[in-house]
């Protein structure tokens, strides 16, 4: 018996409204997501996503990286065109053999990257042409990256994981398949581009509570002001209550001492809180404003920001 398209689609079409039965669809190609295309006033977006021999990202080797060019509607968060014939996806020998945990997760073998590079002058205008770059998990992408290009460091990033509320948009997790099956979609996942164009895909739909575009919610996350706050000093006794506050633990180097930091939006709710709750006493504590430009880095416990408008 022959089954075509539109079989297909009816017992689809007949399973969804059975309330014992979901049906997962694979995203469509690009080139079939109905987009506007490019028109005034637009901005140059860049999805990115790197696979790596491990997730240590100041030692662990990239074997793959890919740019997703697209652009955008800076005010409403439209998505305008996406340029997947212009992308970046290239292997790289990491010249140590890829860990067998790694395979797993990625599919990418010793065999696969045997001698292959990256286009480093492609990715290099890729980056310069780019307004503003996304990755779902930039606080793993961005300082992987930016220990091979620099060019990442003068860019403002998002990030489709940590910009987006979605436990408020009624997600269990952030996964990005995670995200996309409990909105009926699947795609071929752990390769950097098809991660690209799922996490664009994802961007280019309303979310079921706020009902906003979530490029829209994502844009608005990224242009917010925060502080970085170091409890520099802080009481021993007081680091579950920081765990569970949100606080990081940083080590320290040679010139900087060790402590709990936070990103907050409101500084002085917070060192209010650090004063009763941690110190017991009223306490002036490094406050370092962190944009766009500057925030998911590894560079953040050190540099200085620079506006972001884009």
């Amino acid at each position: 018996m022959t089954i075509n398209d539109a079989d297909i689609k009816a017992a689809a079409d007949l399973l969804e409204q059975h309330d014992d039965y979901r049906v997962l669809r694979r995203i469509p190609l690009s080139a079939q997501w109905e987009l506007p295309g490019v028109r005034p006033p637009s901005r140059r977006g860049l999805f990115v996503d790197v696979e790596t021999t491990g997730l240590d990202v100041e030692t662990d080797e990239i074997i793959e990286v890919a740019l997703l060019p697209f652009d955008y509607d800076p005010g409403s968060g439209e998505l305008l065109a996406v340029h997947e014939h212009q992308a970046l996806d290239d292997l790289r020998d990491p010249g140590i053999p890829i860990p067998a945990v790694s395979t797993q997760v990625n599919g990418i073998t010793d065999d696969m990257v045997r001698g292959k590079t990256i286009d480093e002058d492609r990715l290099i205008k890729l980056v310069d042409e780019a307004d503003l770059i996304i990755a779902h998990n930039a606080g793993f992408d961005r300082p992987v990256l930016e220990r091979y290009w620099p060019g990442f460091e003068d860019k403002p990033w998002a990030c489709s994981l940590a910009d987006i509320d979605w436990r408020a948009e009624g997600f269990g997790a952030g996964k990005l398949d995670y995200l996309l099956m409990q909105q009926g979609w699947f795609y071929d996942g752990h390769r950097a581009l098809n991660d690209c164009l799922a996490g664009l895909f994802l961007l280019n739909h309303q979310l079921p509570i706020s009902g906003s575009l979530a490029m829209t919610a994502l844009l608005q996350s990224a242009r917010k002001p925060r502080y970085m706050i170091r409890a520099v000093g802080s009481p021993f006794d007081s680091k579950n209550d920081l765990k569970r506050r949100g606080y990081t633990w940083n080590p320290g180097t040679e010139d900087r001492e060790k402590c709990w930091w936070v990103l907050v939006e409101d500084a002085d709710s917070e060192l209010k809180w650090l004063s009763e709750k941690v110190f017991g006493k009223p306490v002036q504590l490094p406050v370092k404003p962190v944009d766009a430009r500057l925030r998911f880095s590894g560079r953040m416990l050190g540099s200085s920001p620079r506006p972001f408008k884009g």
